[in-house]
């Protein structure tokens, strides 16, 4: 088994990514509500990682009983804002906050996660500049470490908007995947058979340890956990630890699949920079 590194990954994509950063001396602003733990933690990480390679990332806080009006005013504004690049809306929002709209009235050009129905949409037709940055993510470290999905059977736990859905298109797609396919999700019958048969498993469930031993087959998949989950005090993946004795590969819960989305979504930034130059 080999454990995929992805502070490495992420490093060495924005070491790719400085020419571009130096050049262009981009700008994000990063618009949240409240004081979410989990959404303060991505946030820090995020500042960190700019501020080490030259990216202004400005914070700006609203209070968590803004109303949805007010929330999206400013949204506009910073969307209009010639001196911002790039815009990310930090989940989770307040309950009074619609994510739809949200979405749609991210300036689809400043857009680096891939929110917008404009950018993302274009997943099913194959002609994407970016993808949602932690579906993308899961691609990014294939490619990285060198495993070939072409032609693969993917197992993919998880149908959200954010990874399920979109990493099944990234893996469906032309452009970067010509896998073959299986999402499975909580009403999805025999996840066990189609898990043992797959090549890759990738778990976005949000399901502490819910993938076992008896899930993995003989013939030494790739595990690839999007979990991040606080379980008996510990930050904990979606896959059981017990499994990576039997893969050819896994992303470790911390510094697996994490890093390496923090970096996908500066290379959004650039990519959207360099298409609407």
């Amino acid at each position: 088994m080999s454990r995929i590194d992805g502070n490495s990954i992420s490093n060495l994509m924005m070491e790719s990514l400085r020419p571009d950063i130096e050049r262009m001396k981009p700008s994000i602003a990063v618009l949240y509500a409240g004081e979410d733990p989990s959404a303060l933690s991505y946030i820090k990480s995020k500042v960190k990682k700019g501020d080490k390679f030259g990216i202004k990332i400005n914070l700006v806080n609203m209070k968590s009983d803004v109303s949805e009006k007010d929330f999206l005013f400013k949204l506009d504004s910073l969307s209009k804002d010639p001196s911002i690049d790039g815009i990310i809306v930090e989940k989770p929002l307040p309950l009074q906050i619609d994510i739809k709209r949200v979405s749609e009235r991210i300036n689809p050009a400043k857009d680096i996660d891939c929110m917008n129905s404009q950018n993302n949409g274009r997943l099913i037709t194959d002609d994407f500049i970016i993808a949602p940055s932690t579906a993308m993510a899961v691609i990014n470290i294939l490619k990285f470490s060198s495993i070939k999905y072409e032609g693969s059977r993917v197992a993919i736990l998880g149908r959200s908007e954010i990874v399920g859905k979109p990493l099944s298109m990234l893996f469906l797609s032309k452009q970067c995947g010509n896998a073959t396919v299986t999402v499975l999700h909580s009403k999805s019958h025999n996840i066990e058979e189609e898990t043992k048969r797959a090549d890759i498993i990738v778990a976005a469930l949000g399901k502490p340890n819910f993938i076992k031993k008896e899930y993995i087959g003989g013939n030494s998949p790739v595990l690839v956990d999007v979990g991040i989950n606080y379980f008996n005090g510990a930050l904990t993946g979606d896959i059981d630890k017990e499994c990576y004795e039997l893969a050819s590969a896994y992303t470790p819960v911390p510094g697996g699949v994490g890093p390496v989305t923090a970096a996908t979504l500066f290379e959004n930034l650039i990519k959207l920079k360099k298409h609407y130059a």
